[in-house]
């Protein structure tokens, strides 16, 4: 583990606005995360969250998906934001095809090959526009398997895609990296943090703290805080244009997922994210499939 991760991890539903009052970042929710909304179908389908970009836009939208699955145990229909994409099933090949012009392409490094929780980039069609970005779909449990005390610590991989604009025009780094999620269940916050030491990238590490758990769901709030580092552990500005402070936009949505020994505590967990500022955009996509419980831990 790497020092910043050793020294410094730090730690409401739904955010609408969140400012970071330090000198060097001001952190602006620039588009809210979807509401807390638990629902009795929880535990009867699949979770997770879209991480969608339009094809003739820049800025990327995070949403909270449910689905079905198939008797295969991959998605059938996934439903975000009014819209539902049906019918999509294997081709033989590995991509997934459904209706909308659909294609789920398997994102290498993630997860496990063929089995649930997943993480797909997805492409669709509506309303003439075309729309694509990862996607982390699992089983969901239900609510009252999600544990009320105690902490559990989750450990995986994140696929990093890193977008930057320079005056020779704009670059894309795409880099796999480690992430822990440290989730509190007395609390009802967690952290998120990246080690990103030897990936290439203009910072060594990201801290993100104070997000808020919602039933089956982690997701960024109000008084969230995030962090660019260092190797020693300082702070670095990658997406600074020349002013004392650094507008940035950061939203997280992410799921516990199922364990197949039910009714029991998840055991598996996983998401997507976005950082915006006024030179660069740091998204991901993550899943850990195994978690470790931790019973007597400080609070968050």
């Amino acid at each position: 583990m790497s020092a910043y991760l050793a020294f410094g991890l730090l730690a409401g539903c739904g955010a609408v606005e969140a400012v970071q009052t330090s000198k060097t970042f001001e952190l602006l929710g620039l588009a809210p995360d979807d509401p807390c909304v638990v629902t009795r179908r929880e535990g009867k389908r699949l979770a997770g969250s879209y991480l969608r970009q339009a094809s003739a836009s820049e800025g990327s939208e995070v949403f909270f998906v449910t689905g079905k699955s198939s008797r295969q145990g991959l998605p059938r229909n996934l439903e975000f934001n009014d819209l539902t994409v049906r019918r999509i099933r294997p081709t033989g090949e590995g991509p997934l095809e459904g209706a909308r012009r659909s294609v789920a392409t398997p994102i290498q490094g993630i997860g496990v090959s063929g089995a649930l929780p997943a993480a797909y980039t997805l492409a669709y069609r509506a309303e003439r526009i075309d729309y694509e970005g990862p996607v982390v779909v699992g089983p969901s449990p239900t609510g009252f398997e999600i544990p009320t005390t105690g902490q559990v610590v989750y450990e995986g991989d994140v696929q990093l895609t890193l977008t930057t604009a320079t005056a020779e025009g704009t670059t894309e780094t795409v880099q796999l990296a480690k992430f822990i999620t440290e989730i509190g269940y007395g609390s009802q916050q967690a952290r998120f943090s990246i080690d990103t030491s030897g990936a290439g990238l203009p910072f060594d590490g990201v801290q993100w703290s104070r997000l808020g758990i919602c039933g089956t769901r982690v997701t960024s709030s109000g008084q969230g805080q995030v962090l660019f580092v260092a190797a020693d552990g300082s702070r670095t500005v990658p997406f600074q244009a020349g002013r004392d402070a650094t507008p940035i936009r950061a939203l997280l949505e992410s799921s516990q997922f199922a364990s197949e020994d039910r009714p029991g505590p998840p055991d598996s967990y996983g998401g997507t994210f976005v950082i915006a500022g006024d030179i660069g955009t740091l998204t991901g996509v993550f899943i850990a499939t195994q978690s470790k419980s931790e019973v007597n831990t400080d609070p968050l």
